[in-house]
Parts: C-alpha cells; sequence; structure tokens
C-alpha cells in the first residue's frame, strides 16, 4: 500500500494553481461574453449570461481541469495555451454532462444548489447543456490535436451512453458488477481517464507513459463514482448536497446493493423491494438499507473503492518523480476521505 498522505485542496493544486486560476477565469468569462450578444430589449430578463454563470459558478473540485495540467507537467513540460484549452474543455464537458445528468433525473439540487432544471425547466435545461457541449468541443479543437479531438468525441459518446445504460437498466433484476462497472467507466472513469490522457499528450509523454496515465484516470474515475454510491448509503441530503439514498429508490442498484445481491437474503429483499407500490417503498426503505450494510455491501464497496485508488496511484510510478506527481497521488488519495 502507498505511505502517501492526503493533503489540502490548495497543496495538491499548489504546481498548477496559476494555470488552474486561468481555466477558472476562461469558464467564468464565457457567461460575461454572452451580454454583449443578447438582442437589445431583453436587459429587463434574466439573460443566457446569467444562466451560465449560475451553472458554471456551481463550486466543482476542479479535479479533471487539475489532472490535465499535472499530467501534463510530469515530464518537464511547461503548461501553454494548448494544455489550457484542453483543461477548459474537459472542465466544460464535465459541467455540461452534470446538467444533462440532473435533468435527466429531475433533480432539484446539486451541490446544494438548485439545478437549471428546476430553476428555468427541463427544455430549457437541455438546451443549455447542449451550449455547454458544443462549447466544449470548440477549446479541444484549439489543441489541434486529431487524436485528443477524436479522443473528446468518443468520451462525449461514452457519456451518453451511460446516461442512456443506466435509464433502461433500472428496475431490472439481476444486475452483475461487471455491468455496473461498464455503466461506471461510461458515465464516469471515462472523463476522468480523457483528462489525464490528453495531458500526457499534450506533454510529450511516450506511448506506454500516455497509457499509464489513461489507466490512472481510469482508476480513478471508477474508484470516484463507487465512493460516490457508497455515500449514498451513509449520508444525509444535507452532507451530500443533493437529495440522499436515490439510487435505490429509483430501481437503480449501485454496488453496495449489487454486493449483498449475492447473498439469497439480499437478493430477495431487493427483489421484494422492486415489488412494492411506489407509495410503499419510502416506508420500506430503511430496513433495506440495514440490511445491505448486514450483509456487506457497503463494506466491500468501500474495499473496492481503496483497491481502485492503490491502482490509479502504482499507473503514476511510470512518470519521474515530482511535485506533479505527487499531486495526482493526493487526488487519488483523496477520493476515500471523501
Amino acid at each position: 500500500m502507498t505511505t502517501l498522505q492526503t493533503t489540502s485542496t490548495q497543496d495538491i493544486f499548489a504546481p498548477i494553481a496559476e494555470d488552474l486560476d486561468r481555466v477558472v477565469d476562461v469558464i467564468t468569462q464565457l457567461s460575461i461574453e454572452e451580454i454583449e450578444r443578447c438582442p437589445a430589449g431583453i436587459d429587463a430578463l434574466e439573460t443566457l449570461d446569467e444562466r451560465l454563470a449560475h451553472v458554471m459558478s456551481t463550486p466543482g473540485k476542479k479535479m479533471r481541469p487539475a489532472m490535465t495540467l499535472l499530467a501534463s507537467k510530469l515530464w518537464g513540460v511547461v503548461p501553454d495555451e494548448k494544455m489550457i484549452s484542453m483543461a477548459v474543455a474537459v472542465e466544460l464537458l464535465h459541467i455540461a454532462a452534470l446538467i444533462h445528468d440532473d435533468t435527466v433525473d429531475d433533480a432539484d439540487v446539486r451541490r446544494g444548489k438548485a439545478t437549471a432544471g428546476f430553476l428555468w425547466g427541463n427544455n430549457f435545461a437541455v438546451l443549455l447543456g447542449d451550449y455547454v457541449f458544443a462549447t466544449s468541443a470548440k477549446f479541444v479543437c484549439a489543441t489541434g490535436s486529431v487524436r485528443l479531438i477524436s479522443r473528446f468525441s468518443e468520451t462525449i459518446a461514452e457519456l451518453a451512453r451511460g446516461e442512456l445504460h443506466e435509464m433502461v437498466s433500472n428496475w431490472i433484476l439481476p444486475v452483475t458488477a461487471d455491468e455496473y462497472f461498464a455503466r461506471i467507466y461510461d458515465k464516469t472513469a471515462s472523463l476522468f481517464s480523457t483528462s489525464a490522457e490528453s495531458g500526457a499528450v499534450l506533454g510529450g509523454a511516450d506511448e506506454d507513459s500516455i497509457t499509464a496515465l489513461r489507466e490512472y484516470g481510469y482508476y480513478l474515475g471508477m474508484a470516484y463514482q463507487v465512493r460516490d454510491d457508497v455515500l449514498d448509503y451513509e449520508s444525509t441530503t444535507d452532507e451530500l448536497g443533493k437529495p440522499a439514498n436515490q439510487d435505490i429508490l429509483a430501481g437503480k442498484l449501485t454496488l453496495p446493493a449489487i454486493y449483498a445481491c449475492e447473498d439469497p437474503e439480499g437478493a430477495a429483499a431487493i427483489e421484494s423491494f422492486y415489488n412494492l407500490p411506489e407509495h410503499e417503498r419510502e416506508t420500506a426503505l430503511g430496513e433495506l438499507l440495514d440490511l445491505i450494510r448486514i450483509k456487506g455491501g457497503v463494506e466491500r464497496a468501500e474495499k473496492t473503492t481503496a483497491d481502485f485508488v492503490e491502482t490509479a496511484i502504482q499507473r503514476l510510478e511510470v512518470a519521474p518523480p515530482s511535485p506533479s506527481r505527487d499531486s495526482l497521488a493526493s487526488i487519488a488519495l483523496r477520493v476515500n476521505s471523501r
């Protein structure tokens, strides 16, 4: 096991602090620029710039652009405009995916703030998400790398496939761990993987190192999503910044429940829960969550998270020791401390 310790976000981002600030400034400026594009006569209305500012100001961890910038520095290259553009692209893609996720899930809050769909309706939220998606593509094109443009396009398709897969698999039993892992790769780990890989490409890494950084992003993204799903069983709505326990109520089996289903009693309890009338599920939820914990579902999922984190850190050994490598390892370690 690694002996690295987790550190503060400020310390983790220290090697790229100025460049990350530039990424944030570029994204913030996008909404400001919309003021000049608004047609005359609608100043009194809540215009597009204000709505973009709302969705882009939602406090995030900036993990994905940080991974791109840190990976680009692993072999001694100083981040340039292409790397800034790529970091902006991955963060915008993440924001767009969140807008669409919240719309599909009919969510009212995200990280404690009202979602675009709740504020302005799902129709507007979908178009707003499309706008941000398209803008992200503009920034990846600015890298001039056909390889990265191609990978970015694949990532957009994977994100959409993950959402589609999730929608069609709700309320269907059984669900295997392998099916779940394939789904969360598309939904979450694909963008983590692309974030790290793109930095390695722009940083001049060789092919073996690019593969290792892509795998670092993969395992980190898998750990991040499994941990997020575990938190749904452990946290309150206030702690999560979004409604808790919504996965199981929506017929969505995540890893703790899937592991619990490997026990016959756990499988029978979840099947019975699925067969309850909708108005009875809230009452039965507490007992089901307790059973999933008793059957070791949460504990095993936490172990899976730790294994993914450890593997992600191991993949960083391809790069020479540096503050940037330490920061990438610390990002991975912080997944378990969420």
